[in-house]
């Protein structure tokens, strides 16, 4: 069989019957199909169209369009097969085949598919340049999608590791829907197309076979290189290029040795993402006394444990709404390490904030932070709670053990000081110490506020040994400069309006926070 005459449909069809045809087959783009048979359209171009119009449930049809063009790339052309990015791209791409959230991811997949093809070879100050740029033309795509909220914030949560199950079922549905369509086009096609299109269609269902084999070994790969141009620019947005340091949870595991800092990010990034509140943080647990059912699934008190039902505030469980998630009470063991935040009282943007101290009850889990951004964020800490510039901290030594409910910060966002929101995800514990512990710990606190040296103590009552210290950021008042959403005007990317919410008042028993 031969190509067709220029400009005519096949078998001497009318253009009539054979858009009647086309239909039938797999409702093809009239629009597209009468140009089909023109030097202009290749055969390739005119299978793709036909596929695509087989397959109008699967998503993203630009997206549909690219992954042909990239699966018989990657099945034909052996540089392609080595280039990571390829296969990166093809990844993104069947994301963007998942309804709704798809198109997002897809977008900003390929952004950084981008950003790291065009940076490869660069560095310095050209490489700052480019994932400056990449950075924003992230975020000003984002904008467009407003169900998500704010461009940034959604951002900075995104992992492409979170999205590996739903790529592999992807790839099954991409690769057995294509197939389907491939033999719709040759069983009602077949008699009349010339035998060029009947290669590429046959082409192109090998490919699919062979990918659907060969991706699933690379999906690993793939997330693994997606990831990690990702927090590149994740880093950029977070810090203006600083270090990555602020996005550290200081969550150490009992006995874990060599935490690294990518790893303790990484325990940051993993959590489930139905603890996602609307905007972006960490969702706070009902405070609601009618909601007790709904309480009792994530917190059951135990005998010798502190009580978080015992002190309600205003009638709210406000102990239980400062945690997102599941509440353990749990025994603290050997070689954990406690740390807490303290200041003398002022006033933080013209609202008075009143004294915290050393011996409260809600200690932070891991090392202390070396940053108040790494402190406020993770621990949700707002201004309004208390003021800081001073640390406690604490490792269990051999045979201590002490009960704490233990769990992950809840957000907190700010209602005496307007504008402060802070996404929580670090570990906190609160812990009931007894009255000498608490007394002689806030005796310390205030010598080394007012004396700025540091005091060594150990408890006789448990045998734990408290370092209270300045922070390195003690002389400068950060106060009021952390977690403050943005100021139209101001030369930021985009701004979000608060909405109404509850607050997670971080008070229990004796109200120091």
């Amino acid at each position: 069989m031969t190509d067709t005459t220029q400009g005519q449909p096949p078998a001497g069809w009318s253009w009539a019957h054979f858009k009647a045809v086309s239909l039938e087959s797999g409702q093809w783009i009239w629009g597209t199909v009468e140009g089909g048979f023109n030097e202009k359209m290749s055969g390739s171009q005119i299978i793709v169209d036909a596929v695509i119009g087989c397959i109008p449930l699967l998503g993203d049809v630009t997206a549909v369009r690219d992954l042909i063009a990239i699966s018989l790339g990657l099945s034909e052309d052996p540089k392609k097969r080595e280039d990571t990015w390829q296969w990166v791209l093809f990844g993104v791409l069947l994301l963007a085949l998942i309804p709704v959230l798809g198109g997002v991811i897809k977008g900003v997949g390929r952004l950084v598919v981008r950003f790291a093809q065009d940076a490869a070879k660069l560095r310095g100050a050209a490489r700052a340049a480019k994932l400056a740029e990449a950075a924003k033309s992230i975020v000003a795509v984002l904008n467009h999608f407003k169900f998500i909220g704010n461009a940034e914030k959604w951002l900075l949560k995104l992992r492409f590791a979170d999205y590996q199950g739903k790529m592999a079922w992807a790839l099954d549905e991409f690769t057995g829907r294509v197939s389907g369509a491939l033999d719709a086009v040759r069983r009602k096609l077949g008699s009349v197309l010339p035998d060029s299109m009947l290669q590429r269609v046959d082409a192109l269902k090998n490919a699919m076979a062979w990918l659907r084999v060969e991706f699933k070994k690379r999906i690993p790969d793939v997330i693994k290189a997606a990831d990690g141009q990702l927090r590149e620019i994740q880093t950029y947005i977070r810090s203006g290029g600083e270090t990555t340091s602020r996005t550290v949870v200081h969550e150490v595991a009992t006995g874990e040795k060599n935490v690294t800092y990518t790893q303790e990010a990484r325990l940051y990034e993993e959590p489930p993402p139905t603890l996602r509140s609307e905007r972006g943080g960490w969702k706070q647990n009902p405070d609601n006394p009618k909601k007790l059912k709904d309480i009792a699934e994530i917190y059951q008190h135990e005998p010798g444990y502190p009580d978080l039902l015992a002190y309600p505030k205003d009638g709210k469980y406000t102990d239980i709404a400062a945690f997102s998630g599941r509440i353990e009470n749990k025994e603290l063991a050997s070689g954990q390490k406690l740390f807490r935040l303290f200041g003398p009282g002022d006033s933080t943007l013209g609202v008075k904030v009143r004294e915290s101290y050393a011996g409260g009850n809600w200690w932070g889990l891991g090392e202390a932070p070396a940053t108040p951004e790494a402190w406020r964020g993770p621990s949700a800490v707002l201004d309004e709670f208390n003021r800081d510039g001073y640390a406690v901290s604490a490792t269990l030594p051999k045979g201590a053990k002490l009960k704490a409910a233990v769990g992950r910060v809840s957000e907190q966002i700010s209602d005496k000081i307007p504008g402060q929101e802070l996404d929580g995800g670090g570990q906190q514990a609160v812990i009931q110490w007894g009255k000498t512990t608490k007394d002689e710990l806030i005796a310390i606190g205030k010598r080394v506020i007012g004396s700025g040296k540091a005091e060594t103590w150990m408890d006789p009552a448990t045998g734990i040994t408290f370092e209270v210290r300045k922070t390195p950021w003690a002389d400068g008042d950060v106060n009021g400069t952390i977690g403050y959403r943005d100021i139209p005007g101001q030369g930021k990317v985009s701004t979000q309006s608060l909405r109404e919410r509850e607050i997670a008042d971080k008070k229990y028993k004796d109200n120091a926070p």
